[in-house]
């Protein structure tokens, strides 16, 4: 398992919660939300203001045709983008008999519902980013689907390492589900005693 294999569209920092129901909701593209607004500045606003100060008849704007194409089509886009990351959510239900993940808006195709007893493990992951500026171990925890990798849940994302290992006693514990930390970075210890 990756963390980028995943494929629960979720942020990083994420905690559901201590006892069942786990719940997690979040907006993912809220963040973006700038790059519409600027380009709704650029081509509606700014073009607009510009036909306003200048004066403009309609008869003007029918003559330089470019100017409201480039506040139809600036419009359009800006306003289609805009709802796009207002309207996009994912929720993330566990309850002690099924799982529920209601996507809306861009994620409205993560939407289903599979019981419980679908999920066989907690997968754990450690990884550390040696190459980043004030690099910290990240840690991962989510629950493996039997036969469909695409459901598995992230009920788990942060830089803790004392909080991690506190949620992965407290889900295995709720979920009565066994754990299986990732062998990767086991495997990895032996290398790195050859290389020094």
């Amino acid at each position: 398992m990756s963390f980028f294999e995943v494929l629960s569209p979720v942020p990083r920092k994420i905690d559901m919660g201590g006892d069942l129901p786990l719940r997690f909701t979040t907006r993912p593209l809220l963040g973006r939300v700038v790059w519409p607004l600027l380009g709704f500045v650029v081509f509606v606003v700014l073009p607009v203001g510009y036909a306003l100060d200048q004066r403009m008849s309609v008869a003007d704007l029918r003559e330089d045709w470019l100017l409201p194409l480039s506040v139809t089509l600036g419009l359009f886009v800006s306003v289609t983008h805009l709802v796009r990351c207002l309207r996009t959510r994912l929720e993330v239900v566990v309850t002690n008999a099924q799982v529920s993940l209601r996507g809306a808006g861009a994620l409205s195709a993560f939407t289903w519902d599979e019981p419980l007893a679908s999920y066989t493990r907690l997968d754990c992951e450690r990884r550390h980013h040696p190459d980043w500026i004030g690099a910290q171990d990240e840690y991962c925890i989510a629950m493996a689907h039997r036969e469909d990798p695409e459901r598995n849940i992230v009920v788990h994302w942060g830089r803790d390492a004392r909080r991690f290992e506190d949620r992965l006693a407290r889900y295995a514990q709720l979920l009565r589900l066994p754990i299986r930390r990732e062998q990767r970075a086991l495997a990895e210890q032996p290398r790195r005693a050859a290389a020094r």
